[in-house]
C-alpha cells in the first residue's frame, strides 16, 4: 500500500465523522420553515483510537493492531438552506498522537491536524482536505507528512480543479 493511502487512513475517520454529522443534522432540522438557514456546530473533545492507522514509513501497525491514540478536539460545522440545494460543511480536528510501532517497538508521539470542507449549490461544488502529521520516535526517528486535496466542479459537470499533493519525510 502506498504511503499516501496509509496517511489518508488517519484522516478517513474525520471525513466519515463529518458525513455522519451532516446526515444526523439534516433529517433532524429538515422540518424548518421554508427558506431558513439551518446551522449546527458540534465540538468533540477526548481520546480516540484509529485502528486503521499504520506507520507510513514502515507499513507496520501500531499498539498491537489497535492503532494510533489521538487525544484532541474536533469541531464540525454544517450549514444548509431548507429551500435550496445549498450546503456548506467544514471540520477541523487537531491533537496529540501516540503509538508504538508493532514492527520496530519505537513509540511515536507528536501532533496531527486535519481540515476539510464541502460546499455545494446549483452552480458548483468544491471539496478540500488537508492533513498534517509530525511525530518523533523514542529512538529519535521522525515522521512528517502533509496531504492537500482539492476537487471543484462547475454547474455543467466539468471538473475545473482536481489535485492531490502529498509529501512524506521519514527520518
Amino acid at each position: 500500500m502506498s504511503a499516501t493511502k496509509l496517511v489518508r487512513r488517519l484522516g478517513l475517520p474525520i471525513a466519515i465523522g463529518l458525513t455522519a454529522a451532516t446526515a444526523v443534522v439534516a433529517p433532524a432540522t429538515a422540518a424548518s420553515p421554508n427558506g431558513q438557514t439551518v446551522t449546527s456546530t458540534t465540538n468533540v473533545h477526548g481520546v480516540f483510537l484509529e485502528p486503521q492507522a499504520t506507520n507510513p514509513c514502515t507499513g507496520d501497525t501500531f499498539n498491537g493492531g489497535q492503532g494510533i491514540q489521538f487525544t484532541g478536539n474536533l469541531v464540525n460545522h454544517v450549514t444548509f438552506f431548507t429551500a435550496s440545494d445549498e450546503v456548506w460543511a467544514t471540520f477541523t480536528e487537531t491533537g496529540a498522537i501516540l503509538g508504538t510501532d508493532d514492527g520496530t517497538g519505537v513509540t511515536y508521539s507528536g501532533h496531527a491536524t486535519a481540515w476539510g470542507n464541502f460546499n455545494m449549490n446549483q452552480r458548483n461544488t468544491n471539496n478540500a482536505f488537508t492533513l498534517t502529521i509530525h511525530a518523533t520516535g523514542s529512538d529519535g526517528s521522525t515522521i512528517s507528512a502533509h496531504d492537500t486535496a482539492v476537487f471543484v466542479m462547475n454547474a455543467n459537470g466539468t471538473v475545473t480543479v482536481n489535485f492531490d499533493k502529498f509529501s512524506l519525510t521519514c527520518g
